[in-house]
């Protein structure tokens, strides 16, 4: 039976890491742009928005129809040169008439708190990242806290994303781990759970409930369960949790895992970019 991540002592003690480096700064603010049709993101701004309360940060929502992309790149360079905005969040997913590449870009990449501007991502490839997206700080964070040592270790990425499996990819391999990364492409060719079956290391970032089965994990794996979702009318992950739970020497839950470290760093990103 797998040993359960239990995140509250180590959120604990990082938000009053965070107030402590807080102390140091004045005003600071955190611009947050939000579609109106994207009400996945209500959850995130809430969390955010609580976090914010507590390190007495001004957390700024801008709401944009799906029709006004080219308000979203006035507000942005409004921000870009506004003194007291240290740092901006777009949520995702986007409207597919927008120009998500030309958006990230256009966020100053010394305000870019996700680093998802194209300069701070290719940074990542030189190892001189500055800023690393939420997600992946809290990915390397609980790799951190399950003690597995990444040197010559099979990890199989399950998901591609450009804010996730990407950047992390690269990392992790400059780590020295040999890394699959596995998307639809292995899905449909039903080549997924010969990939699942041989991690060390098996990160879930799809979002698509209990997609992985339980009998696929190995022996004494480490297994991140990155997905959210829905099964029955409860939040969970990607991955069959009990099932794997037998398995795995270390596992992650849904919820109260790999995300609720996330907006912790967000914030920590956020005050990275004050100090600067």
């Amino acid at each position: 039976m797998g040993k359960v991540l239990n995140s509250q002592p180590f959120l604990e003690k990082m938000l009053n890491r965070l107030k402590r480096k807080r102390k140091s700064f004045g005003k600071i603010s955190l611009a947050s742009f939000k579609i109106s049709e994207n009400n996945s993101a209500d959850v995130y701004i809430r969390s955010q928005e609580k976090i914010a309360q507590k390190l007495n940060i001004d957390y700024k929502v801008f709401e944009f129809k799906r029709s006004q992309f080219s308000l979203a790149l006035e507000v942005l360079d409004k921000l870009n040169r506004d003194r007291f905005t240290k740092g901006i969040i777009i949520h995702k997913p986007l409207p597919k008439n927008w120009d998500e590449f030309k958006l990230f870009s256009s966020i100053l990449p010394s305000k870019d708190v996700e680093g998802l501007n194209p300069y701070n991502l290719g940074r990542i490839f030189l190892k001189k990242e500055k800023i690393l997206p939420p997600t992946v700080r809290s990915i390397l964070e609980v790799i951190k806290i399950s003690s597995i040592s990444l040197y010559g270790k099979n990890v199989t990425l399950v998901g591609f994303s450009p804010h996730i499996g990407k950047p992390l990819s690269i990392i992790l391999a400059d780590k020295f781990a040999t890394v699959i990364i596995t998307h639809i492409g292995t899905y449909q060719a039903k080549k997924l759970s010969f990939y699942i079956r041989s991690a060390d290391l098996l990160i879930s970032c799809v979002g698509k409930p209990r997609f992985i089965k339980g009998a696929w994990i190995k022996k004494g794996a480490v297994v991140i369960d990155v997905g959210i979702s829905y099964w029955k009318g409860k939040l969970c992950g990607d991955i069959e949790f009990e099932e794997a739970k037998k398995k795995a020497s270390f596992i992650t839950p849904v919820p109260r895992g790999v995300g609720s470290f996330t907006p912790l760093f967000l914030f920590d990103n956020l005050l990275k970019l004050a100090e600067r």
